[in-house]
C-alpha cells in the first residue's frame, strides 16, 4: 500500500521544527529515521496530514561527555551510537543494548530518539533507559521540561511527549570505571523483535545493582526488588523467588508471537540470567 496524501515541511533549526508543531499541532508527525512511522503509513495504520523531517536540524544530532551525564541527541543514529568510544567507556549499557538493535542497515537509519519516542515495548533502548535511570528533554516552542525514564513511557507506544512537543536530548549517568554490564534478549531470529528482555548494570565499588525487564509488559520497568535486595546474604538463593516476584507485578502480553504464559517462562530465564551473569 502506499501512504495517504500528506504535507512535508524539512526545518534546519529546532526553533523552526517547534513553532511547525506548534502550528500544526494534532495533525502533525515527526519523522527521524523513519524506520517506525514509514511502514505505518505504508499500512495506513498512521495518517498524519503533515510530517515535520528533522534529518537537516543538526543541533539534534551528536554525543557528549558533560559532568555526570552522557548527553546524546535525539537524532544520533543507533550506529553512531554503537560505534561511540565516549558510550563504550562511560555507559557500556547503552552499547550492550544497541547492539541487539535490528540489523546495520536500520542502525544507520533508525536514530536514538525515534526509538525511544516510539515507546515499543519491545525496544533495547528504551530498556536500557529505563534500567539506567536516563533523563530525557522534551521541549516546545515555549518551553523546556527534562523527564525522568519511568514517567516518559506510560504505555505500549505512548510517551510523555505532547503534540506540540519534541524529544530533543537523552541524558544517561555516567558509569562508573568497574561498571559491569549485562543484557539478554530471547527472540526468533536476531534483529527481530523480542520476546523478553533484561538488562543489569553492576557497580562493584558502590555496591549498587541496576536491573531492567523489556518487552513482556506494555513498559520496560526496573525491577526494584531485585535491586533493593542486592548485598544480602541470602541474595543468589534467593534470586528466582525475587524474579518471580518481579514479574507477578507486571501485566504480560499476550501477541501474534507469543502467549502471555511462554513470555512470563523466557523473561524469568533472561532476567535470571542477567543478573547471575553480574553476580556470579
Amino acid at each position: 500500500m502506499k501512504p495517504s496524501a500528506f504535507e512535508m515541511h524539512r526545518p534546519r533549526e529546532l526553533g523552526e521544527a517547534l513553532e511547525l508543531l506548534e502550528r500544526f499541532g494534532d495533525d502533525a508527525r515527526l519523522i527521524a529515521g523513519g524506520q517506525s512511522l514509514v511502514p505505518m503509513m505504508n499500512l495506513r495504520i498512521a495518517t498524519p496530514a503533515v510530517l515535520i523531517d528533522l534529518n537537516a536540524v543538526g543541533d539534534l544530532v551528536g554525543i557528549r561527555r558533560e559532568g555526570a551525564f552522557i548527553r546524546i541527541g535525539a537524532m544520533t543514529r543507533q550506529q553512531a551510537l554503537l560505534a561511540s568510544e565516549v558510550v563504550r567507556q562511560c555507559a557500556p549499557l547503552m552499547t550492550e543494548a544497541v547492539r541487539h538493535v535490528g540489523h546495520y542497515s536500520t542502525r544507520s537509519r533508525g536514530t536514538v530518539g525515534g526509538s525511544l519516542a516510539n515507546a515499543d515495548p519491545s525496544s533495547e533502548l528504551v530498556l536500557a533507559a529505563v534500567t539506567l535511570r536516563a533523563q530525557l528533554t522534551i521541549r516546545s516552542a515555549k518551553q523546556e521540561r527534562i523527564v525522568e525514564a519511568k514517567d516518559f513511557f506510560l504505555d505500549a507506544l505512548k510517551t510523555a511527549v505532547q503534540p506540540n512537543e519534541a524529544l530533543t536530548e537523552i541524558a544517561v549517568p555516567v558509569a562508573s570505571g568497574d561498571t559491569r554490564v549485562a543484557f539478554c534478549e530471547h527472540a526468533r531470529r536476531h534483529g527481530d523483535f523480542a520476546i523478553a528482555s533484561a538488562a543489569a548494570q553492576l557497580s562493584p565499588a558502590h555496591g549498587i545493582l541496576q536491573v531492567g525487564l523489556g518487552a513482556v509488559g506494555p513498559v520496560a520497568v526496573a525491577c526494584r526488588r531485585i535491586e533493593g535486595a542486592f548485598g544480602r546474604a541470602d541474595f543468589s538463593a534467593a534470586l528466582d523467588e525475587l524474579v518471580t516476584a518481579e514479574l507477578s507485578d507486571v501485566d504480560v502480553l499476550s501477541d501474534v508471537h507469543t502467549s502471555a504464559n511462554y513470555r512470563r517462562k523466557v523473561a524469568a530465564v533472561c532476567l535470571g540470567d542477567c543478573v547471575r551473569e553480574l553476580i556470579a
